[in-house]
């Protein structure tokens, strides 16, 4: 049996792997479970196996709790609510923490209602006062206010976050967490509807928050037709196309794509900043992605500081060489992966 205090985690996989916001869930609940003394419990269903259950102990997993059903494979709403909530029920469950991802934003509400717990989606900060009490914040109004919430003593309590709301952190020398396979009591329940897959969605249409590898421009961009340059880049590598507040306000790209303080909050694998100074408004909302990739004319400009690959060259040179690498290189019809898009620029 779990502690009343434990913080569990529902983690996710993409083709056998961790997702990057699982890890930042897994670590991000290490951190704060360390300062109130408890364990991390992560929930590992559907197509997860013992192998991967095990890898979440690199981010601070101490339990893993492992849900072996072939019905469970896919994500059903209804099966994952009811088996999830009669898990979280038996063993008194603290804590619930979940991506905001296409899972938990249409999961953690139904749990929420099956428990009659409180919910509180799209956090963005967990921390504790002196008392120990959790303190979640998130945005609202489009992110123009910070609402900040406190809990009631009845548990769990269910959130989820969002994209680099958590810092990832690996243990030094991680042990083997407990693995606790978990019958799961189904009773013939059918579902009244069925997930066959997910689609990929269209980086130039999904959120930059989801997106794992963003190009961005900023005012050194100097003109739309320029940053038409910077939108070929992206596509080829699949990639969303972003900017800082100077490239919203001379009106090369919406506002709904700008990073930084005043706008999204970013943690890609591969983030790519085109004529970007570098000030503080603006890395406030990406300095946290995996890997920056900087071009700038200035070689002094701020931005080389955070940047793993520092380019000094006139973009209307730069990106026009790099878009011919690409495309010699990567297939049309093939799945862009951040690592090797980085190893082209890199060569």
């Amino acid at each position: 049996m779990s502690s009343n205090n434990d913080i569990w985690v529902l983690i996710e996989y993409e083709k056998g792997y961790l997702t990057d916001l699982s890890q930042q869930l897994v670590s991000g609940g290490r951190q704060l479970a360390d300062k109130l003394n408890n364990n991390v419990c992560v929930l590992a269903v559907g197509e997860c196996n013992q192998e991967m259950a095990e890898e979440t102990a690199a981010y601070g997993a101490d339990k893993v709790f492992f849900l072996d059903n072939p019905r469970l494979s896919k994500y059903s709403g209804e099966l994952y609510t009811n088996t999830l909530a009669e898990i979280l029920h038996n063993e008194k469950a603290g804590m619930l923490l979940c991506g905001n991802t296409l899972i938990g934003k249409d999961l953690m509400p139904r749990l929420a209602a099956k428990l009659e717990t409180g919910l509180v989606t799209n956090c963005i900060i967990l921390e504790t006062d002196s008392d120990n009490t959790l303190i979640v914040t998130r945005p609202t109004y489009a992110g123009e206010v910070y609402t900040r919430f406190t809990f009631s003593p009845a548990r769990p309590w269910l959130l989820t976050l969002n994209p680099a709301s958590m810092e990832i952190k690996k243990k030094a020398a991680a042990n083997a967490p407990e693995i606790i396979p978990v019958a799961t009591h189904l009773n013939g329940l059918e579902p009244r509807s069925e997930t066959i897959g997910f689609l990929k969605g269209d980086p130039k249409e999904i959120s930059i928050e989801e997106s794992e590898i963003i190009v961005a421009g900023g005012r050194g961009v100097g003109s739309i037709d320029n940053f038409r340059l910077l939108e070929e880049f992206a596509e080829i590598m699949g990639a969303s196309i972003a900017g800082s507040l100077q490239a919203v306000d001379a009106g090369w790209l919406d506002s709904t794509r700008q990073v930084g303080q005043t706008g999204k909050t970013v943690a890609p694998r591969l983030y790519i900043a085109c004529g970007i100074s570098g000030s503080s408004y603006h890395t406030l909302g990406m300095k946290e992605s995996e890997t920056v990739i900087a071009i700038n004319t200035d070689r002094h400009a701020p931005i080389f500081k955070l940047a793993d690959l520092a380019i000094v060259g006139n973009l209307t040179e730069v990106v026009p060489a790099l878009i011919k690498k690409l495309r010699e290189t990567i297939r049309p019809d093939s799945r862009v992966n951040p690592d090797e898009v980085k190893n082209i620029l890199d060569s």
